[in-house]
């Protein structure tokens, strides 16, 4: 079975003394036994998107299993279209936005502008939740977009909302990370179908196995198991298509 991590993260962090560069990852990967992985850099979150966004794109030129994601920052507004657009041309496989981490609402115009750019380009967006009431925000904005649009960083408080309104609308998915209760998997695979969930870390600043146990332990089919370890990551994210989307 392949299996592609769809949110891990490489780069210096200030409050974290850890070595989180590809290396470490791509260990990772290895002992837990994942072949692929999509990745965004951390000093395009919290620093400078663009040269964030560049550093990110020549690591994963030197280490084809790993697949790059731009973050956006709709905060800085002037030359956030250039900088999507920019993105998709270099290669990157989709988009991800990070609001808690920047300090800007997902209830802001750049937000709502930012997604239908990002959504011109044709690749998915992942959007991190950090509080009640984000993932209606998210639907609310990105509901007519012609793009998935996947719910990330969720947790348990978070995660009812989030099911609610995945269930209303089909351009919705959801990352299931570091949700380690026995029978959760079960749960969404039941309420939401497996092709709309997609296994990820947040290594290598997590351990992948907690999560990964979880699946593989999961009372669900085993091509449920493929479609959320793998084979739904690799549709959503165009991960078979190497040429860019411009």
């Amino acid at each position: 079975m392949e299996i592609i991590d769809s949110a891990t993260c490489i780069g210096v962090q200030p409050e974290d003394d850890r070595l989180l560069d590809a290396v470490t990852l791509l260990g990772q990967m290895d002992r837990a036994g994942v072949s692929e992985a999509l990745c965004t850099h951390f000093a395009a979150i919290r620093f400078d998107t663009r040269a964030g966004n560049d550093e990110l794109l020549e690591i994963c030129a030197s280490q084809p299993r790993l697949h790059p994601v731009a973050v956006v920052n709709p905060s800085i507004y002037i030359g956030v279209n250039e900088e999507i657009r920019r993105c998709a041309h270099d290669g990157f496989v989709g988009f991800r936005f990070v609001p808690s981490l920047q300090g800007w609402s997902l209830s802001s115009q750049p937000f709502a502008q930012a997604t239908h750019m990002a959504a011109d380009m044709g690749l998915p967006l992942a959007v991190e939740l950090s509080e009640s009431g984000d993932a209606t925000l998210v639907d609310r904005v990105t509901h007519a977009l012609p793009v998935p649009v996947i719910l990330a960083g969720l947790t348990y408080r978070t995660l009812g909302e989030a099911i609610a309104v995945i269930e209303r609308h089909r351009h919705l998915c959801l990352e299931a990370c570091s949700l380690a209760t026995p029978g959760i998997v079960e749960l969404l695979v039941q309420r939401l179908g497996s092709e709309r969930l997609l296994f990820a870390s947040n290594a290598p600043a997590w351990e992948i196995a907690p999560t990964l146990s979880v699946v593989r332990a999961a009372d669900i089919a085993e091509s449920d198991k493929e479609a959320i370890l793998g084979d739904n990551a690799k549709r959503l994210y165009h991960l078979d298509r190497s040429e860019s989307v411009i």
